[in-house]
């Protein structure tokens, strides 16, 4: 169907709402038939128009474009007939010409439609036309999992390293040598970029303990995909779920064509790995089962309506049924966070559509699929429902910005966008900009704030550093095209009204975003807006700014938005209009959200329905950077969510909770430091921080690990109260240690007898453990309550302290997530820097009263009781419950503290201890001048087996491993000199 035709009837139809004389409504009405007679025809003839592919009927005359491609009418490339291998797996036989053109053109149609970025709700200009291929600059996508690469001593792995920084494998101050920039994640891609982690195979003889390194990278997500059945992919808004399923549908499609070159490669994948793609928007899926039922059967119609009606497949059923029974066809199932949680007139909730999805499965028990979710909508009642593995997209690193940028300006340059020089410059100030701005470089993280920033510095020149003041620059770049006559009317000239700008209509349109996102009707979260309701409601607006014929003026508005907009788009042929983007119909909904009088309490109602916490943030942007006038709404927005009390009234538990951590996430993606010049900061932190101790702190668990987990990262960029950091800090927890309050920083642990070690017959113990032996302490030794943070460490450094080897590692080093990278000297020149700064005796336990703090006064097997429960610690049991792969904040277990009180004293990292590696029961403490020294607790990356009371390892001196920290005790039954020998 041509653009004029459709236009034609888009104007009919809407003339019709207008008074007219009967006879004139006739001759109207009996052209619109006559258009809409001559619109299905072409449809019918053509067989389906997708992108930039036409498909023709099956006699062999017409031919498919897919992108690059060009099939003949009987689907052969280049006269050689394709998609026979994918067919003869789909069918468990060598397809028959028939079965082999149907595959041929739904592989191609599905090649075409994906192939284009979707550009035309932020950039329409390069939506014209060829438009931007998605191949030439999609980045692989990596997860926060982690894979070994190389292990082994050092001397062996010196191809990572540059030259003249190889280390020295003799030398007894170990120094970890650069790495290559084509291994260093500044500059490589993920499959090649390491990171470093060095560790000792540990025997009971020191003489035979290996120095090796281990070298890991982050799993690809085609990784993550091809080693799962059913997996869940997870990643925050813009992060590239949606972009990354569709380059994958894309990829596959052409494998089932037989095209296999570099751009087809999938990594983790053999190169004759096929399988029929399917992509379905799952908010598609819960409209079917609103009206039809959660059943299997309904799964299966609809996956075979979406593949004829968007990709004008015939046969659907059947080569879908074959496709599935043999475990061929790969499930895409797109946006789980765009169903909403409870049902609504058009659409099943979360809950009902993953049952379906589940029931599908389980008659498909050989079918591959992939669900996608924003992180933080995936609760622990949607993980028990299907049961599937997880994986979270990690955010871009600087290597994978870097490949962007290069690869989206050589892609405008070969487009004719731009020339080389422009090209080159434009490339350069973005990098440069990103590496030179934190704020930046976290914007950069997200793909589509990236692509975003690619457009704004070419049409402006410069760079907002704020998120919602990207989106404001897009939307005006979008609006000020309205303005621009090319080839064509402005949108003033178009409405009459040669005063009207596009940027005056941003009112109207953010309430139409707000209108569209409430009612949030398509499958891909953005709301459809009927044609004839969005054109009373511009009417509306045009006759309050005196635009004469408004109703007229509206209705060639609609015209102009059908053709030139960039931004609403029609869809059902003309009948609705939808926003291009969610993003922006997010950032027009938050807008009209919280410049209403009324936004407070509009906020508070749509607090608990994740679909708004976007917007909401967004909204709160524009006031703080555009409106500071309307500051107070931000306080009283902040006040009311940490509040315990709402309405006169005790808030459930729950939702408290849940609002401290919505309001600490605000108050830190709108920046703190800068919201302090409008709003009184200090308060808020103050009571943020009481009511996210009191989340840690409670026994009950409400709340699933994963969000214990972020409250906990919230708190320490806060300002964790519960950990001593200041000199004074540690004054005065001694003392109140010494004066026989236990519940503070240090914890009691009683003179007497306790027992240390395993029995021979208790189950997986090692040989290390034995024999099990009584231990007494004459008197009361504190041991830390909470293993010591990055932010205590870092006040030792600030003094002139060592930095721990992971430094400059982000993921390990949130203020109060255990320090890790120490050698055993370095924590006991920690232990006597506070020694002397104190004024009391503080230094690493002995192993013996590690084992005496964490066991009690019996035998139990963990610090809790015999039973292993996974509530209870940080390890490698509940790593995927956390939400995170590597070590968490202190104190997010209470349920799994030991009988004196301490906390993470198992799982989480590992801790130093100060007694010598040896056997039992001939232990002894040593200070200094050792090999190996025991270390005790286990660590988030150990099972359930090492992360016993009894386990014990050994660990060489002078290495610092990334899972290993330590606690303190606090002591007056044995003095040390301080030590000196170096930092």
């Amino acid at each position: 169907m041509t653009d004029d035709l459709k236009r034609q009837i888009v104007e009919l139809e809407a003339s019709l709402s207008q008074p007219m004389p009967e006879p004139v409504r006739r001759l109207v009405e009996q052209q619109l038939a006559q258009l809409r007679q001559q619109r299905d025809s072409l449809v019918n003839l053509s067989g389906a128009q997708t992108g930039d592919v036409t498909i023709g009927d099956t006699t062999g005359r017409d031919k498919v474009t897919s992108g690059e491609l060009t099939l003949s009418g009987d689907a052969r490339l280049n006269g050689v007939a394709v998609a026979v291998n994918l067919g003869t797996i789909i069918y468990g036989r060598d397809p028959s010409e028939d079965e082999r053109r149907q595959l041929a053109r739904y592989l191609a149609r599905l090649a075409a439609k994906l192939r284009r970025l979707p550009l035309s709700g932020l950039a329409a200009r390069l939506d014209d036309g060829d438009g931007v291929a998605l191949e030439r600059v999609y980045v692989m996508l990596a997860t926060q999992e982690s894979v070994d690469v190389a292990e082994g001593p050092l001397r062996t792995l010196t191809r990572f390293f540059r030259d003249d920084q190889v280390p020295d494998s003799r030398s007894g101050e170990r120094v970890y040598a650069q790495l290559k920039d084509e291994h260093h994640h500044d500059y490589a891609l993920p499959d090649t970029a390491v990171v470093v982690v060095a560790h000792t195979f540990a025997s009971q003889s020191s003489e035979s303990a290996i120095t090796s390194m281990t070298l890991s990278r982050r799993q690809l997500v085609t990784e993550a995909v091809a080693q799962r059945e059913c997996l869940v992919l997870l990643g925050d808004p813009g992060g590239g779920k949606s972009t990354f399923l569709r380059y994958l549908a894309w990829a596959l499609a052409q494998r089932g064509l037989d095209q296999l070159d570099d751009r087809t490669q999938l990594l983790g994948w053999a190169d004759d790995v096929r399988l029929l793609p399917v992509l379905l928007p799952l908010r598609r899926l819960a409209g079917q089962i609103i009206g039809e039922g959660a059943s299997p059967a309904v799964v299966t119609s609809t996956l075979v309506r979406e593949m004829e009606r968007e990709y004008g497949a015939r046969d659907a059923a059947d080569l879908l049924d074959r496709a599935l029974v043999r475990g061929s066809a790969l499930l895409l199932l797109d946006g789980l966070d765009e169903v909403p949680v409870e049902a609504t007139p058009t659409s099943a909730s979360r809950l009902s559509t993953l049952h379906a999805v589940r029931a599908f499965v389980d008659l498909y028990p050989a079918a591959k699929l992939v669900i996608t979710c924003r992180t933080r909508v995936l609760s622990d009642e949607l993980r028990s429902c299907l049961g599937w593995d997880v994986a979270l997209i990690a955010p871009f690193t600087l290597g994978q910005i870097r490949h962007f940028v290069d690869a989206w300006f050589a892609t405008l340059r070969t487009r004719g966008s731009l020339d080389q020089a422009q090209s080159d410059h434009y490339a350069q100030a973005l990098t440069d900009s990103i590496v030179g701005s934190e704020r930046l470089r976290r914007m950069a993280e997200t793909p589509l704030l990236l692509t975003m920033m690619a457009l704004v510095l070419v049409e402006r020149g410069e760079l907002p550093r704020d998120r919602p003041l990207l989106y404001e620059e897009v939307l005006r770049q979008l609006l000020g095209e309205w303005d621009v006559q090319k080839g064509g009317q402005s949108l003033a000239e178009v409405l009459g009204a040669p005063n009207l700008r596009g940027d005056d209509l941003r009112p109207i349109l953010d309430q139409l975003s707000f209108v569209a996102h409430a009612g949030a009707a398509s499958e891909d979260g953005r709301g459809r807006l009927l044609a004839r309701d969005l054109r009373l409601t511009l009417t509306e607006y045009l006759e309050k700014v005196w635009v004469p014929g408004a109703w007229e003026a509206a209705g060639r508005c609609l015209v102009y938005f059908s053709e030139r907009s960039g931004l609403l788009l029609p869809e059902d042929d003309g009948g609705s209009y939808a926003f291009a983007h969610l993003t922006l119909q997010e950032h027009g909904a938050g807008r009209h959200l919280l410049l209403q009088p009324t936004a407070v309490r509009a906020v508070l109602e749509r607090r608990a329905d994740d679909r708004w916490r976007e917007p909401i943030s967004l909204g709160l942007g524009v006031v703080q950077r555009l409106y500071p006038m309307l500051a107070d709404r931000i306080d009283r927005i902040f006040a009311e969510l940490i509040d315990p009390d709402e309405g006169g009234r005790p808030k459930d538990r729950v939702r408290w909770y849940r609002d401290l951590i919505m309001a600490a996430e605000l108050g830190k993606e709108r920046d703190w430091n800068l919201l302090r010049a409008l709003i009184s900061v200090d308060r808020l932190q103050r009571e943020l921080r009481r009511g996210l101790v009191a989340l840690l702190g409670d026994n009950a668990q409400p709340l699933p690990t994963a969000e214990r987990v972020r409250a906990g990262f919230l708190l320490g960029e806060l300002g964790d109260p519960r950990v001593p950091v200041t000199v004074d800090d540690w004054r005065r927890e001694v003392r109140r240690a010494l004066n026989g309050d236990t519940s503070g920083y240090f914890c009691r642990v009683a003179a007497g007898t306790y027992w240390i070690g395993s029995a021979d017959d208790e189950p997986d113990a090692k040989d290390t453990e034995k024999p099990r032996h009584a231990v007494t302490f004459d008197a009361p030794f504190y041991i830390a309550r909470y293993p010591v943070t990055n932010t205590q460490w870092a006040a030792w450094v600030a003094q002139g302290g060592r930095p721990a080897s992971y430094a400059d590692d982000s993921d390990l080093n949130r203020p109060n997530q255990p320090v890790v990278g120490l050698r055993w000297k370095w924590c006991n020149n920690f232990c006597a820097w506070l020694r002397a700064q104190a004024n009391a005796d503080i230094r690493l336990p002995t192993e013996a009263e590690w084992e005496a703090a964490a066991r009690g006064g019996d035998t139990r097997r963990y610090p809790w009781g015999d039973d292993w429960r996974d509530e209870h610690a940080a390890s490698e049991e509940n790593q995927e419950s956390h939400g995170w792969t590597l070590s968490v904040p202190i104190g997010g277990f209470p349920t799994g503290a030991a009988p004196c009180g301490a906390l993470d004293i198992v799982g989480n990292v590992r801790e130093w201890t100060s007694s010598v590696w040896q056997s039992y029961p001939e232990a002894k403490e040593i200070f200094i001048g050792k090999d190996m020294c025991v270390i005790r607790g286990g660590s988030y990356r150990d099972n359930r087996t090492d992360v016993r009371c009894g386990a014990r390892g050994g660990y060489r001196l002078d290495l610092g491993g990334i899972n290993v920290g330590f606690r303190v005790v606090l002591s007056y039954q044995l003095k040390q000199e301080p030590i000196t020998d170096g930092r």
